[in-house]
């Protein structure tokens, strides 16, 4: 790997339900590496914990590249706020190996969800 490219040893997300002002508890989290050569592939998955977040979704270091982050969020809005409208959240992102550990939160309501790089 050259300009500063490292492997990425963690990837973790956040996931904060802007309308209650609560984390988002069971929310099911896919990450699926994203190729132009091959079809896409899952690399690690979890569940939001209590506090809403997945302290990494892989269990080994991955190389920098593109990965989309995929929020089933249908079950969590149900319940929590009797409507869907995003049954899933998805978020396709280029991590570029400039860091070890990348985190991606998402800040989501029934009607509206963002998304950043956090720290």
């Amino acid at each position: 790997m050259t300009n500063g490219q490292r492997m990425i040893s963690r990837i973790s997300t956040h996931v904060l339900d802007t309308t209650s002002g609560r984390p988002a508890a069971g929310i099911p989290v896919a990450l699926r590496l994203v190729s132009d050569v091959e079809p896409d592939r899952l690399i690690g998955d979890g569940v939001t914990d209590a506090d809403g977040r997945i302290q990494s979704l892989t269990v080994e270091a991955v190389e920098p590249g593109s990965y989309r982050f995929v929020f089933d969020t249908a079950d969590y809005f149900a319940d929590a706020h009797g409507t869907v409208f995003y049954p899933r959240i998805t978020v396709e992102t280029h991590l570029d190996g400039a860091r070890s550990h990348y985190h991606i939160p998402v800040l989501a309501s029934p009607y509206s969800y963002s998304t950043y790089l956090g720290s």
